[in-house]
């Protein structure tokens, strides 16, 4: 009696994911093909970005921007901070600051020892409470009443579908869009690349020699 239980589940198991696996191919493999275009799309994006705009503005902060601001406003800002602000700062620290951060701690700490008494007995306590008697017991209920023979096998049985529509959502798109794409970048783009390199240099050893 012991070994058929587990052999019950699996058979339960089974049949959810048989029920559930084409609702979620449905599903998974328009978002799987929808998700690789975006990605391919979010790559060419970003080259024309990288540069289109972001190029000449790292140019223009390396050669330009970053030395302006390095001598009309870091040089003269570290100056006046050595000669006039740290002096005065730390003056203040050694007479003004220090003695009253002492007594600020000590009275920190008187307050700190009354508020922590104050919540082990107004906290703590009622919260251990509330957990030994009411969370635990709703929770035990929980797991045994509807957690195991409901909610989890529903649960394992989505994942399960869910995880083979997804390989087969990139399956195909491997094979209706990157094998085609590879094809086209083999034998088209880099043929006709290499022809136009060809054409490229004997006009100019025609025209330049």
């Amino acid at each position: 009696m012991a070994q058929q239980e587990p052999v019950r589940g699996q058979q339960g198991g089974g049949c959810l994911v048989a029920v559930v696996r084409p609702v979620v191919v449905a599903v998974v493999v328009p978002l799987r093909l929808l998700w690789e275009l975006v990605v391919l799309i979010a790559r060419g994006v970003g080259w024309v970005v990288d540069k289109v705009l972001l190029w000449p503005l790292r140019t223009l902060w390396r050669y330009l921007l970053r030395p302006l601001l390095k001598w009309l406003v870091v040089m003269p800002l570290r100056w006046l901070w050595r000669h006039v602000l740290e002096p005065v700062l730390e003056f203040l620290w050694h007479y003004v600051l220090e003695p009253a951060l002492n007594g600020l701690v000590a009275v920190a700490r008187g307050c700190g020892r009354v508020i922590a008494w104050l919540g082990y007995y107004l906290v703590a306590v009622p919260a251990r409470a509330v957990w030994d008697w009411v969370v635990v017991p709703i929770g035990k209920a929980f797991h045994y009443g509807l957690w195991r023979p409901v909610l989890f096998p529903v649960l394992r049985a989505l994942w399960l579908a869910f995880r083979w529509a997804w390989r087969i959502g990139g399956r195909i798109w491997r094979s209706a869009v990157v094998a085609p794409c590879r094809w086209v970048r083999r034998s088209v783009w880099w043929p006709v690349k290499a022809e136009i390199r060809r054409v490229a240099r004997e006009v100019r050893r025609t025209l330049f020699g």
